[in-house]
């Protein structure tokens, strides 16, 4: 299961790739907070790889500017393909399109569905109510539990 979390995060300079790519991390809950995090290495690795034609990335090929056993890296991973970010095929892992811009639009695409199929949801749940409320109704003495008002029993 897919799971997106988008946060509101006042935007960044947009001359500065850096705070961008921090940024990005934030609205999608994938922070640890701190400069350069573990988040904004592995944004970056895929950012750079899908800009020179859409190269996968196995989990050790990473650059990442620390020593983490391959079960975090992996961990990792796992939360930004949770958010939508990344896939992965076979061993290697993509940026979901080949741009940042493209990725983004798939993501909102996807959620544009995910809503519309809530939306038809709703609205047959709604006719649903409304026919078993109507199949049990009955008229009532007194408003709702049968009780007239200020009458005591």
């Amino acid at each position: 299961m897919e799971r997106i979390v988008i946060r509101f995060v006042e935007r960044p300079d947009f001359n500065d790739p850096e705070k961008m790519l921090k940024w990005f991390c934030d609205v999608f809950g994938l922070s640890s907070g701190g400069n350069d995090t573990i988040e904004e290495q592995i944004l970056r690795n895929f950012t750079v790889a899908a800009a020179y034609g859409n190269r996968g990335l196995a989990s050790s090929e990473l650059k990442l500017d620390t020593d983490l056993a391959r079960s975090t890296v992996i961990y990792h991973l796992n939360r930004f393909i949770d958010a939508g970010l990344l896939v992965k095929r076979g061993r290697k892992y993509y940026l979901r399109a080949s741009e940042m811009q493209k990725a983004i639009e798939e993501i909102e695409y996807d959620i544009s569905r995910e809503m519309r199929r809530m939306l038809d949801t709703a609205k047959e749940f709604d006719r649903l109510m409304e026919l078993s409320v109507r199949k049990n109704a009955q008229p009532i003495k007194g408003g709702i539990g049968g009780r007239r008002a200020g009458k005591k029993e």
